[in-house]
Parts: C-alpha cells; structure tokens; sequence
C-alpha cells in the first residue's frame, strides 16, 4: 500500500498532517504490531482509535527521532525523568478513564442502546476506554458509535440497507457494530488511507476472515464488484481504486474525515460516489464535530453542498461522555 501511495494523483495521497501520522503508524505497526493498537504501549491508535496517550517517547520514530527516542527510554538521567512523569500521568489517566465509566454507567442513554442493540465484544486490541455494565466489558467507543448511529437510525431505515459504502472507516468499529445489528447488510466497501486501511482490514479479518477482501487482492483490478450472492463481503480498499468501483450501494456513510480534507478532495469523493449505479436512491450520512477550526477545516455547513441533487436534514447530538456535540447531515428520500 505503501509503496503505490507516491504514484496516486494528489487526490488520494494525504495531507500534511496524516502524512506524517502515517509514516509513523506504519513505522510503529513494524515494530511493536497490532496485539495492542488500542492500548497504550504505542502511538499506533492515535487519531484512529480508541487508545491511551501518555508516553509522548513512543510518537518518535525514524531517523534521528528514532536515537532520540532510545537516550530518553534508556539514558541516565533522562529516562527516569520521563519514566516518572509517564507514571504520574498515567496515574491520572487511569483516574479519569474510570471516571467516565462510572458516568457512562450509570447513564440511562447507555442501557437504553444496550438493551435495543447488539454490542459485539468489542476490546479487541487492548482496548482499555471500557465501560464495565453489570459485569459485561463494553468498548466506549462502540457505545458512541451506536449512539450516534441511533439518532440518525429511523430516518434511514437500516433494516432495509444490503449494502454500503464509508470513507474513512477507522479501524472498523462502525463496521462491527452495524453487521451484527442488520442480518440484511452484507455487501460493504471500506475506504481508508494506507497504513490505516492495514489497521483496519487486520481488525475486520480478526472477525470475519475470509469475508474480507483485502488491498492485495483487488491492487490489480480495473474494476471492483460485489459478488452476486448473499454472503458477507467487506471490501477494503484505498482511496484511489474508488474509481473502479463497479456497483449500487444503499448508503453512503462518512464521519469526521471529510471536513478534514481540502474542499476540491471532497469534491471529487463526492463526485466518485454519485456516479455509481442507482445513486438517486442511495442515502448520504456524514456526521461532523463542533468546536473545529476553519483555518485547518471545512465549515460542516458546506457539507450537503457537494451532493446538488440531495435534499438534507441536519441533527445534533451530545456525546456521550459530553465532551463534544455531533452534526448529522441525513439525505431525504
């Protein structure tokens, strides 16, 4: 994946910031693996997922960033200083962490979701944010996605979607939760920037096996289908094969990314998308967050403008531990 990045049109390479993430991730993804992704031994999660913080030594990597990392983990004086201070914090993070899961507990939001939805075992990765519910250990961000997913959920009639398509798929969090909830969605195209789609596809393949169709698989085709049968199939991809999707979707899925991306970025997803088959009755979800920075993001109102002949509803949620609220923009039918 890597490798075929710096010969894509500047379209589907990443910005400045996930170009400098990605080179990292992938780096850490090579010397300490996937086992704990979401845990706290390394920066492989951040930005992405769910995973701990606290030891800024690990985000140094490559080169020179490299013999630096190793004197202040192995170096008399420094690597007690930083060993201190990373025992401090992660005294108060584990604080806070259980904090919030008490809060989240007792939150009559969170056994309403629990009692209305399939929520898969979903620490996979050495996930440590959980809420720990009558004895059932459940990942915070699997009760958010879920959450958010509920507030948009009657509008779009999920029961009835076979299949869909995201942009910026995380780790596969979303993914998980909406397979085991809908028997009838089985066809899915995942799209994410390498080294994530790795990272993602890894964590799909964990669950479903064989169902995933991964990187490797499709690098050489000129077009990419669907099979023509019922069974569950997960089609991860990167950002530049979206030109040769060959297919109908139901729903056309994004959260967070696309206001993280130049408008002209957007604009060709948004352009790639709509010219699949049927996309007159494809339904369009984009959620966004409040608080964002227009020197360094799109304005979430400018979101709808890039499907011209979709008709949108907006809503607005809480999450669920407060920390920020959620923009919604739902097509009609």
């Amino acid at each position: 994946m890597l490798r075929d990045v710096p010969l894509q049109s500047e379209l589907y390479r990443p910005g400045p910031y996930w170009s400098r993430t990605a080179r990292n991730t992938a780096y850490q993804i090579r010397r300490v693996g996937l086992r704990d992704f979401r845990g706290a031994s390394s920066t492989i999660g951040v930005s992405l997922t769910d995973s701990i913080y606290v030891d800024v030594r690990n985000d140094l990597n490559g080169g020179l960033r490299s013999l630096l990392r190793g004197i202040l983990k192995s170096l008399f004086p420094f690597n007690r200083i930083f060993d201190t201070q990373v025992q401090l914090t992660r005294a108060h993070e584990a604080k806070a962490r259980r904090l919030k899961n008490m809060m989240l507990a007792a939150n009559p939001r969170v056994r309403d979701l629990v009692e209305r939805y399939t929520i898969p075992p979903s620490l996979l990765g050495g996930c440590l944010d959980y809420v720990d519910l009558d004895g059932q250990r459940i990942a915070a961000l699997y009760l958010n996605e879920l959450h958010q997913h509920d507030v948009i959920a009657s509008d779009c009639r999920f029961s009835d979607i076979s299949s869909m398509l995201e942009i910026g798929g995380g780790f596969g969090g979303h993914v998980h939760c909406l397979i085991e909830n809908y028997p009838k969605l089985r066809k899915i195209v995942y799209l994410d920037i390498p080294p994530n789609l790795y990272i993602g596809t890894q964590y799909l393949r964990a669950i479903y096996g064989g169902s995933v169709i991964t990187y490797r698989q499709t690098r050489e085709l000129s077009e990419i289908r669907f099979s023509d049968n019922d069974k569950l199939e997960i089609v991860a991809i990167a950002p530049w094969q979206i030109e040769r999707l060959r297919m109908s979707i139901d729903l056309f899925h994004n959260a967070q990314s696309f206001v993280e991306m130049p408008a002209h970025i957007v604009a060709n997803y948004a352009r790639h998308v709509a010219a699949l088959q049927n996309f007159d009755r494809t339904r369009v979800v984009m959620h966004t967050y409040d608080g964002f920075d227009l020197r360094t993001s799109l304005d979430p109102a400018r979101l709808p403008g890039f499907w011209p002949t979709k008709k949108f509803d907006r809503k607005e949620s809480l999450m669920l531990d407060g920390t920020y609220r959620v923009f919604s923009f739902v097509s009609r039918d």
